[in-house]
């Protein structure tokens, strides 16, 4: 820990020094506090000890200009003339202690020992938040709930893995996010990471993003084009809403992922790649398995290990964490939301999910003037969805209560 000393008297300031350097303290005096202030300004500095009364400058002075410097420097303030009022006046300007003389050098060490005690805490207390910050944010995924907590843990051991994974969640509740998550975890990290959504690609036009073609292979093709395997070699494929994959293309798409190789359309040569696949779906694809609109295979090779995200609404003590969030991803993280307004957003359904409220709170950042949201300033989506819900109860028990009298 560095300390300042300034003070006149040359026996007192060396005395202080000596003390300070013996257990082991980073010791800077002067005389001047001109001198001292310019010192300040320049280095890191942890506290500094200063008598009142000094030449060219009184030491309340140099309290507020140190403050000014830097207000997390201590500041222990000495004299032989002290008084209730000056010690008052130095602790409102943000003094950490006042102590006057004559006073012996192990009084001045012991204030000194509580001051690292205290920075150890404080520092203790920054590195907790941090860990929290970042478990509560991971890979700009955020969630306190036990849920999320429980993806986190499994985002992580998969990541060291190879094996496919199969990520299932509604529209919104960012499978996007947990894929890059694996990828920026995993050994592949350098490597590339693409995505593609296969949602409404019609058969032809879904597989040349896949496997690429060569000049030629149809109408349109005038020149050679790698397909999303060859651009993940090496890396990460992540394909989205493979739900959406019609059954002609399920097949090739499964020998690729068996064989580790492919042909591009038009093309006859057998291309091998390394590549790390995570798929996506919108709907629990057994069930499409049942229907026989998505093959058995297929759906096996791709849920090796399977992530289930759940919906916002089944993760409601997320939803102030998320808003804090996004508060602060808009710029306006001085935004307040009243308690009747927070409630009212905890108890929306919110079908669109994450992307929804991101959407929303971008919304209500644009629109707010000043610092505080009220259940008024929200969109009428959300307080006339609980508005219909509230009413929907009382008809149901009103239509009960005619019923039972009756």
């Amino acid at each position: 820990m560095k300390v300042v000393i300034i003070e006149d008297e040359k026996i007192k300031r060396i005395t202080l020094r000596d003390a300070l350097l013996k257990e082991g303290y980073e010791v800077v005096d002067f005389e001047s506090p001109i001198f001292a202030v310019n010192y300040i300004e320049q280095n890191d500095v942890d506290v500094v000890v200063t008598d009142i009364r000094l030449p060219d400058m009184d030491g309340m002075e140099v309290l507020k200009i140190i403050k000014k410097i830097n207000p997390n420097i201590m500041v222990i303030m000495i004299t032989a003339y002290g008084t209730i009022e000056n010690a008052v006046e130095a602790m409102k300007l943000g003094a950490y202690d006042y102590i006057t003389k004559p006073f012996s050098s192990e009084r001045l060490i012991m204030i000194l020992k509580k001051i690292e005690k205290y920075k150890e805490l404080e520092k203790e207390n920054i590195e907790l938040k941090k860990r929290l910050d970042e478990r509560y944010s991971f890979s700009n995924i955020v969630g306190k709930s036990k849920a999320m907590q429980n993806i986190y843990s499994q985002i992580e051991i998969v990541a060291q893995s190879d094996a496919t994974v199969l990520i299932i969640g509604e529209s919104g509740t960012g499978k996007d996010l947990v894929a890059n998550a694996i990828h920026q975890l995993s050994p592949r990290k350098n490597k590339p990471f693409v995505k593609l959504s296969c949602a409404s690609l019609p058969e032809t036009l879904l597989e040349t993003e896949l496997f690429g073609h060569e000049k030629g292979a149809f109408t349109g093709a005038i020149k050679e084009r790698k397909g999303k395997f060859e651009c993940a070699n090496g890396g990460t494929l992540f394909l989205d809403d493979v739900d959406d994959i019609p059954l002609s293309s399920q097949v090739k798409l499964l020998n690729v992922i068996q064989e580790k190789r492919f042909e591009r359309i038009g093309g006859n040569e057998s291309i091998k790649v390394d590549v790390r696949l995570i798929c996506a779906s919108k709907v629990d694809l057994f069930n499409l398995v049942k229907l026989g609109k998505f093959r058995e295979d297929l759906y096996y090779r791709m849920s090796v290990i399977p992530i289930k995200i759940p919906p916002l609404r089944e993760r409601r003590e997320d939803i102030p964490l998320l808003i804090e969030h996004f508060l602060n991803k808009f710029g306006r993280p001085e935004l307040k939301f009243t308690p009747e307004a927070m409630e009212a957003m905890i108890a929306y359904e919110w079908p669109g999910n994450v992307r929804q409220l991101e959407n929303i709170v971008q919304r209500i950042v644009v629109l707010t003037k000043g610092n505080v949201v009220t259940r008024e300033a929200l969109p009428s989506e959300i307080t006339g969805a609980i508005r219909s819900g509230i009413d929907n109860i009382w008809n149901k028990e009103k239509i009960d209560l005619e019923k039972s009298v009756s």
